[in-house]
């Protein structure tokens, strides 16, 4: 039973790794490009596709405690570097 939720914390934290990495990679083309309509997509973009990942890690039976704090510290994370990558 520990090694399948040690497991599934491992891929959890890769999942997040890899969503906020390709947000980034989409905000970094967009400044690239100076699109400001492709910053709005690439947020919204972000943002539903996280609220996906959150009720795919419900349905995984993952508690609401872990996966809030994970969804705060990926959107604090993306929000932060993306600041950076603006400036």
């Amino acid at each position: 039973m520990f090694k399948e939720n040690k497991s599934l914390y491992v891929n959890m934290f890769f999942g997040t790794i890899g969503i906020v990495l390709v947000g980034l990679g989409a905000l970094r083309y967009q400044v690239l490009m100076d699109d400001p309509e492709g910053y709005i997509i690439a947020f919204a973009g972000f943002i539903f596709t996280a609220g996906y990942i959150n009720y795919l890690e419900k349905k995984a039976g993952i508690s609401n405690k872990i996966t809030w704090m994970k969804a705060g510290i990926s959107i604090t994370l993306f929000l932060t570097i993306s600041f950076i990558l603006y400036l």
